[in-house]
């Protein structure tokens, strides 16, 4: 549950972020709340993903998210703006449900 979790929730930070880098939109407050909620979504899953696997993943796949921020890759992607909060959302859905594994494995409960 935690592995998913955790490359679901940074597969959709990536999306998030890198749309919010090219974004040329009327939407500023659902552009601030899609980029909050991705970069609060960002730093839970580093915590979460850094308890749960280990350092070298989280580092790898943060190393990988923050690469792909670049406007290049957003450009590419630019057919998914409109769905950039939704995005951002699931992308915090998925942190917390990365720290329902951790705190489950803190409590030694099974992990399914």
């Amino acid at each position: 549950m935690i592995l998913g979790a955790f490359l679901i929730g940074m597969v959709l930070c990536a999306l998030t972020l890198a749309l919010i880098k090219v974004e040329d939109t009327r939407d500023k407050f659902g552009s601030a709340v899609a980029m909050f909620a991705a970069w609060c979504a960002f730093g839970m899953l580093l915590m979460g993903g850094t308890w749960g696997l280990g350092l070298v993943l989280p580092a790898i796949a943060a190393a990988i998210v923050l690469v792909l921020r670049n406007e290049t890759f957003g450009r590419s992607i630019q057919a998914l703006s409109a769905y950039k909060l939704p995005l951002g959302v699931g992308a915090l859905v998925c942190s917390v449900l990365t720290w329902i594994g951790v705190l489950n494995l803190m409590e030694d409960l099974p992990n399914g």
